[in-house]
């Protein structure tokens, strides 16, 4: 098996810095680093792998329905264009475009109803379930559905979709729209598959399977956890005989509670035993074992007895055979393959950052066809930047073992810390807002953007670089404009903005707790005045000493932005603090201000912090 090391990109590393101390004068690019005193140890507790309470052994889930950015019905395939803002229509007899439809911002995946007249698309970025008509090729409506919604099926009589950001499964009714129920789950629903009474929702930082019955009012049967170390975990379909599921996802080593090691990435597909509710190991397709150069496993489908995944960061798609756990054939397709679809003797990969639909021939696993869907509106700069983002394939930026959304998906955080950096552990910040808020990585030691992605690519992602010649992050030479690659890559990370928060009420206004807790933060007691508004942060770096992790090297560090916080859990540097009110209640001298307040301003300053 390929050696595979980990690492988080990007050294734009900060700390949630002093609330209560004054700050220190800020560290010159070349300071030497020097001890800093332990305080709080934090126990390594490894993460149970089996599920608390069993859960109930169900029949064999046929006819199953999976959420993918593609949709088929009958002869007609309907694609979701994220970056354009559409959907495309494909006759899949002539491969003629039939339509493509404008229907809102950031569209994730789609369903057809079982009549073939209405599609349903989940936008994640207007926070809504577009409705799209089939007979006239026209939006019907667009329906509110709840925060950051990612997966969506139907069964006809109602529709069910993942909310990601508000950790929920919102239940319409197909013919009115209306919410009829939204139901609690753990964090960040994505995948789901629908069967009879039976729904499977995956949760996208975890290898964790949650289960819904849906028969009648839709209610939370229980989680179980098919991968410890699960990550990236945003598809499930089920075998043709209903008796196992599939997970595409990657597994990132042992899972710690708050700080994790491993020495390599293991992009995978892990199974669920339906007939059991059990993680069936002895199944899993390591896909590392089995093609050294695979990377990020985002979908999968069933052709027959034979298992298609896209790989997202390999511009490919595995053909395997489930049973026997061999490869059949690695097929290239394009950009960023995130969905695959099968029919009786084709399988349609939608490749996302070059607008096209591969259509392979599973007599001969080779693409037969190349279908233009749409022309992405971005910049030629941003494009190949987003491209670079997303490849591991390329010796310039990775070893092949990992790419820069692996860590950062949509520029995200992937909720883990990593401690093989040569400085110490580091928790992986969200990059949304981070090109504006210089000096960059925890220590904040870079001065430039160009010099921390180029720093990471090079040392923690193993790739040869973007820049020829000699490269120093440290030094005052300019490294924008030595590379058309990096200066690409630079303003991909640059556009991204931080995701909006859940706890916000539907108009974007603050709660009457997060009001108070507002008013708090501003009035000086307790003093956060290193978070201050706009930016959220004085761009300083604090001696931090006393607040260390034992590794720890440094002990001054760059005050990071509150600005999506809600999505950067957990905490501080090295990912101590597991939650806000663990971070504001623990023995930290320089965080710990509960005892300043009551506990309605905790729980008021708390929801203000995650509105941010």
């Amino acid at each position: 098996m390929m050696s595979r090391r980990i690492s988080l990109i990007f050294g734009m590393l900060w700390l949630l810095a002093a609330c209560a101390a004054p700050p220190a004068p800020t560290p010159t690019l070349f300071r030497t680093p020097t001890p800093t005193v332990e305080i709080t140890p934090v126990p390594l507790l490894l993460t149970p792998v089996q599920t608390p309470l069993p859960l109930p052994a169900l029949p064999p889930l046929m006819n199953s329905q999976s959420s993918k950015p593609m949709a088929l019905h009958r002869r007609t395939l309907i694609a979701a264009n994220a970056d354009s803002d559409s959907i495309t229509l494909v006759d899949t007899a002539s491969l003629n475009i039939l339509a493509e439809i404008p229907v809102g911002d950031d569209p994730r995946s789609v369903a057809i109803t079982p009549d073939g007249t209405r599609a349903l698309v989940a936008l994640r970025g207007d926070n809504a379930l577009a409705v799209i008509n089939l007979d006239t090729l026209q939006p019907e409506t667009s329906l509110p559905v709840g925060h950051l919604p990612y997966g969506v099926v139907t069964d006809g009589r109602r529709v069910y979709v993942s909310l990601f950001g508000s950790d929920e499964i919102a239940v319409l009714d197909v013919n009115t729209g209306a919410v009829l129920h939204t139901v609690s789950v753990p964090d960040a629903p994505a995948g789901l598959a629908l069967s009879g009474d039976w729904l499977l929702v995956t949760h996208f930082y975890s290898g964790q399977v949650s289960l819904l019955n849906v028969q009648r009012t839709p209610f939370l049967a229980g989680t179980v956890n098919v991968e410890p170390d699960g990550h990236l975990a945003g598809s499930i379909v089920l075998a043709p005989d209903g008796q196992r599921a599939y997970l595409p996802l990657t597994r990132t080593g042992l899972a710690l509670i708050s700080l994790q090691y491993m020495q390599d990435w293991f992009p995978a597909v892990s199974v669920l035993d339906v007939t059991t509710m059990t993680g069936d190991r002895a199944a899993r397709l390591t896909l590392s074992a089995l093609d050294h150069a695979a990377n990020r496993p985002s979908d999968a489908a069933f052709a027959g007895d034979t298992l298609y995944v896209a790989l997202a960061s390999s511009d490919a798609v595995l053909a395997l055979d489930a049973a026997t756990r061999q490869v059949q054939a690695r097929i290239p397709v394009g950009a960023n393959p995130t969905g695959v679809l099968a029919d009786d003797r084709r399988v349609f990969v939608l490749n996302a950052l070059d607008g096209t639909l591969s259509v392979i021939n599973t007599a001969e696993n080779t693409v037969s066809a190349a279908v233009h869907l749409t022309t992405i509106p971005l910049t030629p700069q941003l494009l190949r930047g987003k491209i670079l983002f997303h490849r591991a394939g390329d010796a310039a930026l990775s070893d092949g073992s990992i790419s820069c959304a692996t860590c950062h998906f949509d520029g995200g955080a992937d909720g883990r810390t990593w401690i093989n950096f040569r400085s110490g552990p580091r928790n992986t910040p969200a990059l949304g807002g981070a090109a504006a808020l210089p000096p960059y990585n925890w220590a904040g030691d870079m001065a430039e953007l160009h010099d921390t992605i180029e720093d990471q690519i090079r040392n923690v992602m193993f790739g040869d670089g973007l820049i020829s010649g000699e490269f120093d992050p440290t030094t005052n030479q300019p490294d924008a404009g030595r590379s058309a690659d990096l200066d690409a890559l630079a303003a991909y990370v640059a556009s991204l903005e931080p995701w909006p928060s859940p706890y916000r009420l539907p108009d974007g206004s603050l709660s009457e707790a997060a009001q108070r807790g507002m008013n708090l933060f501003l009035s000086g007691s307790p003093d956060c005045s290193c978070h201050s508004p706009p930016l959220y942060t004085d761009l300083k770096a604090h001696n931090l000493a006393g607040a260390g992790f034992s590794l720890e090297e440094y002990e001054a560090f760059d005050t990071p932005t509150l600005r999506g916080l809600w999505a950067t859990a957990p905490y501080l540097h090295d990912g101590v603090a597991q939650t806000l009110a663990e971070l504001l209640t623990r023995t930290d001298p320089v965080h710990s201000v509960a005892n300043q307040l009551t506990e309605q301003q905790l729980h008021d300053l708390i929801a203000f912090l995650l509105s941010l």
